[in-house]
């Protein structure tokens, strides 16, 4: 695919241009601003299974992170940006993501292996096991019905790396089928992280921010090196 090696290598149509161009033969179909510097662009594409979509996420420096997923939201492919390392799914998974679970029954558990690659070539197996919960509240973010999680799950490398643990809540669309990041804390290594990372807008096509490729919340905080505590995190958010 050559649209996907322009990307990872930081194509200048995707961060220059002012507005996302989808790769040829993929249609773009959302686009969200984080509260964290960052912006999601979303799209299908014409060659791939029912269901697969794509996500971009670029934040004040361009493209950070590439990640293909299925209707269940199965991490088939990810790529952290720039660089070489690319994850992929080994299947068949022992307990796969399903978001059809989660959204009928209130719960979905899961456990699976990604394989890591670095230029190309396998160096690394890491095991993935978690939940992911329904809390039962709901919440609206410009005018969008979402679902708020409680989640939490562990990587643990069997090269003897560190195993890391990532716990909080999320967001859920019923309509997209799509996750957002919300409120969360990793450990890692002995030390901890805290990200608030909610969604701000959603655009859609013919909507104004649609493919827009720039960060439009918390660049300020960002460059200045302030973090807002998340407990006193105000969330723009109307309760359903």
């Amino acid at each position: 695919m050559k649209w996907l090696i322009a990307i990872l290598a930081v194509s200048p149509v995707v961060v220059t241009a002012g507005t996302f161009t989808p790769p040829k033969g993929c249609t773009a179909y959302l686009t969200v601003q984080l509260s964290s510097c960052r912006v999601e662009q979303h799209w299908t594409c014409a060659g791939d299974p029912e269901g697969d979509h794509w996500a971009l996420t670029i934040d004040a420096d361009g493209p950070s992170y590439l990640q293909h997923l299925d209707r269940e939201f199965r991490w088939l492919e990810n790529y952290p940006l720039p660089g070489d390392f690319k994850r992929t799914l080994r299947q068949p998974e022992a307990d796969p993501n399903s978001l059809t679970d989660l959204l009928e029954k209130g719960r979905d558990d899961f456990d699976f292996e990604q394989t890591v690659l670095r230029g190309g070539k396998p160096f690394a197996t890491e095991h993935v096991t978690g939940f992911d919960k329904l809390t039962g509240t709901k919440v609206r973010i410009d005018g969008e019905d979402l679902l708020v999680t409680e989640f939490k799950f562990q990587v643990e490398s069997k090269s003897g790396g560190d195993t890391s643990r990532t716990y909080g809540n999320q967001y859920v669309s019923p309509k997209f089928r799509l996750f957002f990041q919300g409120r969360e804390t990793e450990e890692v290594g002995g030390e901890t992280y805290q990200y608030d990372e909610k969604p701000m807008l959603f655009s859609e096509p013919g909507e104004a921010g649609f493919l827009a490729d720039k960060p439009k919340f918390g660049c300020d905080e960002m460059m200045s090196g302030l973090q807002m505590p998340l407990a006193t995190a105000k969330e723009r958010r109307d309760e359903l």
